[in-house]
């Protein structure tokens, strides 16, 4: 199926208003994401998926040790542990793409098991968040900080997605992120950009950037390079060394670096430089 149509109003999720869209969206991206996966037969459980490391049997893994992770992370907020130094972005993919492996030794069908029992269960952590806890309230996670349990929902939003794209090109499906969790996504999507900036390949770059999203309010965020820095805010900028125009579900992919999305415009080393900004989670 292709999302074409207009998604609905974009709801603020970081506002307690916002929670049970969020929660929705995530129970429906992750049925999406555990009906292929049981579906699946033995060759396409082990069939190659647009993330390198993995095959489909390793995207369970994944989705079972993240669900498995948070669990952790809430119970480790809740007793007032400490926590670890935040490990950072750079060790993120290489981390979690290792930690999916582990998971080979174990049955299939255990796997599937252990994964729904787990995410059930941390839907049920969300579930019970009240509205002082739903941004007031700080969840540890150990690859970015301390975040506000709100984030720990949008992280999986993110994660199903995004994964649910991979899995439909490894299993033969026709791809797509889903039109309204793609909208959602679209503010978060800026601040995962910030967070796989490399400074080091921004030296001496003063850029100012505008992105264009394709949305029902066709909207525009300003990107600013500056003094090794990555910079955004919602609205257009006065003037633009580049300019980049998304449908909101390329946008998605195009900031996972899936794939090189969008039309771009002004300043060719502008537009060639911003490319060159992020490592790849």
């Amino acid at each position: 199926m292709t999302t074409t149509s207009s998604p609905p109003a974009r709801v603020d999720v970081t506002q307690y208003a916002g929670k049970d869209t969020l929660i929705r969206l995530i129970r429906q991206e992750y049925k999406q994401a555990f009906d292929m996966l049981v579906a699946a037969s033995e060759q396409e459980w082990h069939a190659q998926t647009p993330c390198d490391m993995w095959e489909v049997r390793d995207m369970a893994g994944h989705l079972l040790d993240a669900a498995y992770c948070y669990l952790g992370y809430f119970k480790q907020g809740e007793y007032g542990w400490p926590t670890e130094e935040p490990r950072g972005m750079r060790a993120y993919g290489e981390g979690l793409g290792k930690s999916a492996l582990e998971y080979r030794d174990v049955y299939r069908w255990e796997v599937l098991g252990r994964l729904d029992a787990c995410t059930e269960l941390l839907f049920s952590y969300f579930d019970r968040l009240t509205e002082d806890e739903w941004a007031g309230r700080l969840v540890p996670h150990k690859w970015v900080g301390p975040v506000p349990a709100f984030m720990m929902a949008a992280f999986q939003l993110m994660d199903y997605s995004v994964h649910n794209w991979d899995l439909r090109k490894a299993l033969g499906k026709e791809a797509f992120v889903d039109l309204e969790a793609s909208d959602t996504l679209v503010p978060f999507m800026f601040g995962l950009m910030q967070i796989c900036f490399a400074p080091e390949l921004a030296e001496g770059l003063d850029l100012t950037v505008d992105v264009q999203i394709s949305t029902t309010d066709d909207e525009h965020w300003t990107v600013r390079i500056a003094d090794g820095a990555l910079t955004f805010a919602p609205g257009a900028p006065e003037r633009a060394d580049a300019s980049f125009t998304f449908p909101c579900h390329e946008f998605c992919l195009d900031v996972y670096q899936r794939l090189q999305g969008g039309q771009a415009s002004g300043d060719q080393a502008a537009i060639d430089n911003f490319r060159k900004l992020f490592f790849t989670i």
